[in-house]
């Protein structure tokens, strides 16, 4: 695990919710204190650019509440095609139409 880049942890302390997932899913009641999630990894290493860094609570990123592809899909939302070409071993179209899908399927439950 890789600690968060100081000049990127600043920028999503200030620009991001305190838990990502509560403000866009409210599938939950946040508990314990704001972490940084590191959703990708690349070739066995985190990535560690802005878009690919979310900010949750420790409940869903720590805790129970845990749920990784949630964790990607939310990522997502704050990239451009342009940046996933630096990771080009991944079919990101393809990832995006699959999480988008499992997003439904959650809703759905919740």
């Amino acid at each position: 695990m890789h600690e968060t880049p100081r000049e990127i942890y600043e920028q999503i302390v200030r620009e991001r919710p305190f838990c990502e997932r509560n403000e866009i899913l409210h599938d939950h009641t946040c508990q314990g204190r704001s972490t940084m999630e590191h959703a990708w990894i690349y070739r066995g290493k985190q990535i560690t650019e802005k878009w690919a860094i979310i900010r949750l609570c420790e409940w869903a990123h720590l805790g129970p509440g845990l749920n990784k592809r949630i964790n990607e899909w939310l990522s997502l939302r704050h990239t451009i095609d342009e940046n996933l070409k630096k990771y080009p071993g991944k079919d990101w179209e393809h990832i995006k139409k699959h999480l988008n899908k499992q997003l439904k399927q959650w809703q759905k439950e919740s």
